[in-house]
């Protein structure tokens, strides 16, 4: 295969994954704020991706499929058919709580999450 081709079969790539992830934070009523948030991004880089314009690194495909409770591999499909809404999306509820809490309040909530997290991890 030659580099010219490659890279348009990495384009369209980028061009499906874009508008699948799009199509799903869509039908979640997220706004692109919202999922740059939840997956680390900035909002600008999510746009790039979305766009097709930037591909996605695997740990940002992990994380947006992670985000959506989808399988990594349904971001991959080349699909026409329009998005289904979500009923209640956790997430964006999540994030406008925290939007509201003050910096101490943040401070413990992570330290809890921290904590919660090792015992996840000792538990066998």
């Amino acid at each position: 295969m030659d580099r010219a081709k490659a890279h348009d079969d990495k384009t369209r790539l980028d061009d499906v994954i874009g508008k699948n992830i799009r199509k799903e934070r869509l039908s979640r009523k997220l706004t692109r704020d919202d999922l740059a948030v939840i997956v680390d991004l900035t909002a600008s880089h999510l746009g790039l991706i979305e766009r097709g314009e930037r591909g996605a690194t695997n740990v940002t495909l992990v994380r947006i499929s992670k985000a959506f409770g989808i399988s990594i591999d349904s971001l991959f499909v080349n699909s026409n058919e329009p998005a289904k809404p979500a009923k209640d999306f956790p997430h964006k509820k999540i994030l406008t709580q925290l939007s509201n809490l003050t910096d101490s309040e943040m401070e413990f909530l992570s330290h809890t999450i921290k904590g919660m997290s090792t015992l996840r991890e000792t538990k066998i």
